[in-house]
């Protein structure tokens, strides 16, 4: 009888279990090696061969998990079948359905915040290999400005949603991995999303630093499957979006005499010399002649056409159940445009670079049950290198003096003989003695390194025994910079040919400076470390259709740099979320935050927020557009979040609530020594708080027929109160400086539109189209201007940063000056004909900078736009993405705008001159730019007017990429289970109002030109 039993029992068993086998199919039909097939709930499992099958014994009701990096992880029923075909999701559709918030993330369908998020492959897209930059046109409310393309000075200023204060740079907070910390030189490859939050209702639990948007950038981690190791290169060719185009010396001597003649100067410059210009300009010329009438292109001498860069990134991504893991290694490494000209004999180079070494590891351990323990760590060595010359990202001597230097006044170098041995003279003359050639060549090198590293470590422990959806989490973090930087330098000597006849020998020339040995100049160096800490629990539940989360946390910042005292926040920060039935939602935000810029007792704020949402596509009376309407909510905030910073010309003012006195040498003597004594520098302002901002947000998202039309339209409106700025009203007899007030008042309103359309011909051809379109524009309403200061020269009710300056009316002519009541410059003696012709706003008869009011727009653009096509058909892809401004006006540099300034250039557009062998008539007609002066005789002219100052709209083709994915049956063989060639570019084409004048996002021609960039790369998979 037991032993029918046991046959019985194994008989049902046997019968319980079948074989199931399948394909599995990426989206574009190619099948996936190395897919991992789990029965659920068990160890059993299996994965796809070279061919993309698998075959598993399974139980008859079982459900198979079948999951791959990169794509969604499906379940599928077996009961029934045996047989199946699985084509995998991609996971930016999963990224999708979850958004990272503040402090946590929540699904799509509860968010009730104006937040907005991009994914790793939508990042890459762009080859830059600065994120910064691969933001442009990405977001709906983000504007990005780079003004310059210097190799590890190349960083893209980033406003969310404009501008709202004037006392600070109005840059969000930005947040990796949930730290405060520079995210531009993170490696591309390793960031997963980068979410936006907007309004009140996403950055209130951030309180007193929200007021600008936040930003948080989140990096890769491990997923449970067999390890991935993905390969990545790209080799890149850079150059600049614009070149400036100066005359050649014969263009240039003859609008330097005519300059000569309107100011009215002597000749410097016969026709017979004017003649030999033409000749050297037509390459007719040689020996002593070439020296005496040289033709120097100082850019082809010092720049060259493009420059290299290339970018090599490798990454392993898996983990277990007891252990998940993400581990990357970066090598990116760029070179500037600068010519090797360096005499350095050990190979350091006189053109500028940047090197980033970078290496990330994100683990996550589940030691025991309910207890999770994650280490996130990265590093980066960064090195610098140039020559031994001024460069920033806002300013570079080397484009200073190629655009400075004039062509025709001496040639790069002479050689002569020196006693038997050949010399080489490097030109120049008394006003220019810095031939930026040879410094270059002889003037020394600096060289820079910065150690970055960054850790985080996370414990999570689900209290879900005491009561379900209950669970607390602590991190701690410490993150430490260290810079260090070495100058070597030498000087130089330049000459200037004096004795024609005795040119090849050092006796005919003038000497200025002297040669001196290469030496160690000088070292900077600087330290910071961050330790952050935070403390939270936890809760999200369901009751039936109530769903339910709480968020409760405390956290602290130290940030230390060098011997200053430190900056520190602390504070605590709560959030409440309400969800019925999947329709209706709630949010409570809150952020109780203190800082100690502020003086005790008033350090600490509350900043709450309240938002709500309603799904109406879930209502019962929707049922009938169940079909075709995915999803349709509308959403509505009200919060206020705070800003502490205050910046005076760039630099940031610390603990205004505090007296400050300086020594002055020399104040008073004592017999006959002179003694040191005080001054009171600032009187404090003991009052002193953040600004807070009111923020109102309107929101309607939607999307048809599974994702075929999908969008968003938000409103928003801010106002902001409590802006530190200067007393203005502030009586002459107060003999001292007094501390900036919370006196300053803005509004700032605009409205977001993002549209997609995704479609599916067939299997094979899909195409996505998107659409972002933003709009804000800010007023100052309050900065205590004075009562009785003139209405056109306050700038309450205008833009912050609009520009200022002189109103333009054209051009001065014989009319004006016979007119007696023609206002009187007091720039210059003798304003002549063909000089611009500025407009006497006080009436008062005379033009001076009284007269100054607002012209154009401000800096930042008040309209952002980008347009995006997307094809993919079998295993070729396609991207394409413009991104345009409007309404934004530049002022550009002194030498990218003026003719002959400080003794200088003249460049294409100054053929366009008011032109004095014309007709007043055919000047009027077709002039472009005043009447020629030379040097100051032009400072009437090169005011601060709105003839020069300049549109700077634009549209670019930002982005545009090419790929195909190899067959899985050619790469199979080689043990690779994806490979994708591609070939990018961005700013490859501007659209612009400037006529070649610069890159309309630059601010002049004096630094660094931004890049355009073509990149091949591939990425390997195993």
């Amino acid at each position: 009888m037991l032993l029918t039993f046991v046959f019985l029992l194994l008989g049902q068993m046997a019968f319980a279990q079948k074989e199931v086998k399948g394909v599995v199919k990426d989206p574009t039909g190619e099948t996936v090696i190395g897919a991992s097939i789990l029965e659920k709930g068990t160890t059993n499992g299996t994965i796809t061969d070279f061919d993309g099958n698998f075959v598993l014994t399974v139980s008859d009701n079982a459900v198979l998990q079948i999951s791959y990096i990169g794509f969604q992880t499906q379940e599928i029923n077996v009961k029934g079948k045996t047989s199946f075909v699985v084509t995998l999701k991609e996971d930016s559709e999963v990224l999708d359905e979850v958004v990272v918030v503040g402090y946590g993330a929540q699904k799509k369908e509860s968010v009730v915040g104006a937040i907005s998020q991009v994914s790793s492959k939508e990042l890459l897209k762009s080859p830059a290999g600065n994120v910064s930059q691969a933001l442009a046109g990405k977001i709906a409310g983000v504007v990005t400005s780079q003004t310059s393309g210097a190799p590890g000075a190349d960083d893209a200023q980033i406003y969310i949603r404009g501008r709202a204060t004037f006392a600070g740079d109005a840059q969000p907070l930005i947040l990796v991995d949930g730290v405060e910390r520079q995210f531009s030189q993170i490696a591309p490859d390793d960031i997963e999303s980068i979410s936006v939050l907007k309004d009140a209702s996403a950055t209130a639990v951030y309180g007193v630093r929200g007021a600008n948007g936040v930003m948080l950038i989140t990096t890769k981690r491990g997923k449970e499957q067999k390890p991935v190791v993905s390969v990545t290169a790209n080799w890149q060719i850079q150059s600049p979006t614009r070149n400036s185009k100066y005359l050649n010396s014969y263009e240039s001597v003859k609008l330097l005499e005519e300059a000569y003649r309107n100011d009215g100067m002597p000749s410097q410059y016969s026709a017979e010399d004017i003649e030999m210009y033409r000749r050297s300009v037509a390459g007719e010329l040689s020996g002593v002649e070439a020296m005496l009438y040289p033709n120097v292109d100082w850019y082809d001498e010092v720049l060259r056409s493009s420059a290299p860069a290339q970018r090599y990134n490798i990454s392993i991504q898996g983990g277990t159940k007891r252990m998940r893991y993400y581990a990357s290694g970066e090598l990116y490494d760029q070179q500037g445009l600068y010519k090797n000209l360096s005499n350095d004999p050990y190979g350091n180079s006189s053109n500028i670079g940047y090197r980033r070494y970078a290496f990330r590891a994100n683990m996550d351990f589940f030691l025991v049950k309910n207890l999770t323990f994650s280490i996130n760590f990265g590093t980066r060595f960064e090195e610098r290198r140039g020559p031994n010359t001024n460069e920033s990202g806002s300013y570079s001597e080397v484009y200073y003096e190629l655009n400075h230097t004039p062509g025709w006044l001496f040639p790069v170098s002479y050689t002569v003989d020196d006693g038997g041995v050949e010399k080489i003279l490097y030109g120049g003359t008394s006003q220019y003695q810095n031939n930026i050639v040879a410094r270059l060549t002889e003037g020394g090198f600096y060289r820079a390194s910065n150690t970055i590293n960054e850790t985080n470590f996370i414990a999570n422990y689900d209290l879900g025994w005491l009561t379900e959806g209950l669970s607390v989490k602590g991190m701690l973090s410490f993150d430490y910079d260290s810079y260090y930087k070495r100058m070597f330098q030498a000087s130089f000597a330049t000459y200037e040919l004096t004795d024609r006849n005795n040119y090849q020998s050092l006796l005919g020339y003038n000497k200025f400076n002297r040669d001196t040995e290469l030496a160690y100049s000088c070292y900077s160096n600087t330290t910071t470390y961050k330790l952050y800490m935070e403390a939270q629990v936890n809760y999200a539940r369901k009751f039936g259709k109530h769903d339910v989360t709480a968020m409760l946390l405390y956290n602290q910042n130290d940030y230390r740099f060098q011997a200053e005292l430190a900056k520190r926040y602390q504070g605590l920060v709560g959030r409440v979320t309400y969800g019925y039935d999947d329709r209706y939602l709630a949010e409570f935000n809150a952020g109780y935050n203190g800082s100690e810029n502020f003086m005790k007792g008033k350090r600490f704020g509350f900043f709450p927020s309240f938002s709500l949402g309603w799904r109406i596509n879930n209502e019962a009376f929707m049922e009938g557009t169940r079909n075709w309407l995915d999803n349709l909510k509308i959403r509505a905030s009200y919060g206020q979040v705070g800003n502490d910073i205050y910046k005076v010309n760039g630099a940031e003012q610390r603990f205004l609530f505090e007296q400050k006195w300086e020594q002055i040498s020399n104040d008073y003597t004592f017999g006959t020594t002179g003694q040191t004594g005080i001054w009171e520098a600032r009187y404090p302002n003991y009052a002193v708080t953040w600004e807070r901002a009111h923020k109102y947000n309107a929101g309607l998202e939607f999307s048809f027929k599974n994702g075929l039309l999908s969008g968003n339209i938000d409103y928003f409106y801010e106002k902001r109160n409590d802006i530190l700025t200067e007393y203005l009203t502030r009586p002459q007899w107060v003999g001292v400086a007094i501390a900036a007030g919370n006196l300053g008042k803005t509004k700032n309103q605009g409205m977001e539109l993002e549209l997609k359309h995704a479609y599916h011909i067939g299997n094979d051809f899909s195409y996505s189209l998107g659409f972002t379109f933003s709009h804000a524009r800010n007023e100052i309403l309050d900065m205590d201007e004075p009562d009785l200061k003139t209405d056109y020269r306050k700038r309450e009710g205008h833009p912050i940063n609009q520009y200022f300056g002189l109103i333009c009316d054209g051009f001065v002519t014989q009319a004006d000056l016979d007119n007696p009541d023609f206002p009187k410059s007091t720039y210059t003696e003798n304003v002549q004909v063909g000089d611009l012709k500025y407009r006497d706003m006080n009436k008062d008869g005379f033009i001076d900078d009284r007269d100054e009011t607002f012209v154009g727009y401000s800096d930042i653009p008040e309209n952002i736009y980008a347009l995006n096509l997307g094809l993919n058909y079998k295993g070729w892809g396609f991207s394409i993405m413009f991104q345009g401004v409007n309404h934004v006006s530049r002022y550009y540099d002194a030498e990218a705008m003026y003719a002959f300034v400080n003794g200088g250039k003249v460049k294409e557009h100054h053929l366009q001159r008011w032109n004095p062998e014309l007709s007043e008539a055919e000047n009027l007609a077709n002039a472009k730019y005043p009447l020629l002066h030379y040097a100051g005789n032009g400072d009437h002219n090169q005011r601060s007017n709105s003839f020069f100052l300049k549109d700077g709209s634009f549209l670019r083709l930002k982005n545009i990429e090419l790929s195909y994915n190899l067959p899985v049956k050619w790469i199979k063989h080689v043990g690779m289970t994806d490979c994708r060639l591609f070939m990018n570019a961005n700013n490859l084409v501007t659209w612009d109002k400037l006529d070649g004048l610069v890159d309309p996002e630059s601010n002049g021609s004096n630094r660094y030109p931004i890049m355009k960039s073509v990149n091949f790369g591939v990425n390997i998979k195993f």
